[in-house]
Parts: structure tokens; sequence; C-alpha cells
């Protein structure tokens, strides 16, 4: 889209101005790694310019101006670079120690080594993608000291196991258009559509693995409603035992569109603006049987 129509296309959704200064302007962020060193001794020992997050006591913002890829705290696994709004998929999920999860789009591994240290690097956790995107999970997987992943290479489309996992992750593939402005150049409402489909058959699989009573969050980095409230929408017109649940973390956001209904509107967006980050969706839904 041509910056016009989006802003205009962005404005049936929220403040388009709002939204697209605070991506230009959003500060780098970074998840102290628990798995190889506390927040206490962390804070301690590290001369990274940063401040403490309010909502999440693992999360920094850092005011400095080198590039975090670079420092020691990188490359002995004590930090890794994520922005504010992905680490709210691994806390809406809420893994505890000796669970049996699922990360269904598991690569780069942000969200799958999170997932690990809310986990304590006990239980056993399922870090699946595509084989061409394992080059960049393993290494990550590597640096943090994470043990207690299996890695596999199913089609997420056509994921085999099922009534398997406690807790199953789908940070889906999306139009990205919460994470940078490039993304908005080539973003068409039909590519958001047949996005959406995909999504679709990858949160329908992703559900049908869920073990009874198990729990599943939905997450994009996108505000197209036919890759969030749309898929969520379909997800409960063709799983009759699929509830949505409410988040119950203390984070700025909105409720999903009200016109998609009361269950649908318990889902979350999170734009640029709420916490100086990616804009974000998500959704807690229960396999209720």
């Amino acid at each position: 889209m041509e910056e016009k129509e989006f802003r205009d296309w962005l404005s049936a959704y929220t403040d388009a101005d709002l939204f697209i200064s605070t991506i230009l302007h959003q500060r780098p962020s970074f998840r102290v790694n628990t798995l190889k060193i506390s927040n206490e001794t962390f804070d301690a020992v590290s001369n990274l310019e940063c401040k403490k997050c309010a909502w999440y006591a693992d999360a920094r913002i850092f005011e400095g101006k080198a590039q975090l890829g670079n420092t020691f705290e990188y490359f002995l696994g004590y930090i890794h670079p994520q922005s504010l709004s992905s680490m709210l998929p691994p806390l809406a999920l809420a893994p505890e120690e000796g669970d049996y999860v699922l990360d269904i789009c598991a690569s780069p591994g942000s969200k799958t080594t999170q997932l690990a240290a809310l986990m304590k690097n006990t239980g056993t956790l399922i870090a699946n993608d595509l084989p061409e995107r394992e080059i960049a999970l393993i290494p990550n997987i590597a640096r943090l000291g994470v043990i207690n992943v299996i890695c596999t290479n199913k089609d997420a489309k056509n994921y085999p196991l099922k009534n398997e996992f406690k807790k199953v992750l789908v940070d889906a593939p999306c139009t990205a258009l919460g994470s940078s402005l490039n993304a908005s150049k080539r973003f068409s409402v039909e590519m958001a559509r047949k996005m959406g489909d995909i999504q679709k058959r990858i949160i329908a699989n992703a559900y049908d693995a869920l073990a009874e009573n198990g729990v599943l969050v939905y997450s994009t980095c996108t505000v197209a409603e036919e890759e969030c409230e749309g898929v969520i929408s379909w997800l409960l017109e063709n799983r009759q035992s699929a509830k949505v649940e409410e988040i119950t973390l203390n984070v700025p956001h909105e409720r999903g569109l009200a016109e998609y209904g009361s269950e649908v509107a318990k889902t979350w967006r999170v734009y640029p603006q709420h916490l100086g980050s990616e804009g974000f969706y998500l959704a807690r839904i229960k396999k209720v049987v």
C-alpha cells in the first residue's frame, strides 16, 4: 500500500499517526536469560545501560548505543534481544515446570527459549518449524543453555500429533504490520486474507494437538483482523470445544474487535503505543472437553 492508503486503512483500528511514530522511535529491549543468570546477579555484574520493565522482571529496555548482539552478555547467553510485545505470548501461555509444551512455529526461538526459562529447563518443549528455518532456531537454543527442547521439522499446516500437549503456542507467520513499516509497502487486504487462510490451517492443527483441558495461545505481530479476530472466530465456529479465556497479565492493551462478539472480545490488541514496542495480537484458548 502507498503511505496514505495505509494510514487510512490503519485508522479503522487505532490512531495511525501514533502507531507509526511509535514504531519509528521504539527502543530496543532484551530479556535476561534466567537459565544462565539471575536478575539480581545480572543487575550486579552487567554494565549495559538499561531500565527495568514494570510488568516483567526479566525484561529490560536498552538505553545504550551498542549493538546488543556484539556484547559480552549476548555471547555468554545472559541476554536475548526481544521486543517487549514479543514476550507477551509465552507469559500468556504461562507454562509450568514439568509441562509438555509445543511451540509449533518456533524459529528463530525467542519465544521458545522464553518458554524454556519459564519452565526452568524442565518438562518437554517441542520446538517445531520447517527445516530451512532451523538455522536461526538451533544457535539460539544452544547459546541460551536450553536443554529441555526437542526440535522437529513438521509442516504446521499438517501437524501429525493429536490430543498430546498440555500447552501449545502458535506464533503464526503473518503480514508483520506491527513490526516494521516496510511491511506496509507490500501489504494488501487480499494478502491478509490469504495469510489468514494459512493461519486457520495452522491453528486448527495446533488445537487438535492439545490434550483435553489444554491451553493454546495464538499470536501475530500484525493488526489486520483477517489474521487476528477472524482466525479466532473461525476456530470457535469449527472447534466446538474451543473457549476463549481472559488473559490476566497486567499490561496495557485494547480488547479484541467488538464486532466479532463477546468471546473474541476477550482477545488482546497491543498496539505499538501501548508498550513503545511492536504491535501484537494475542488470544488464549482452552480445549474444554
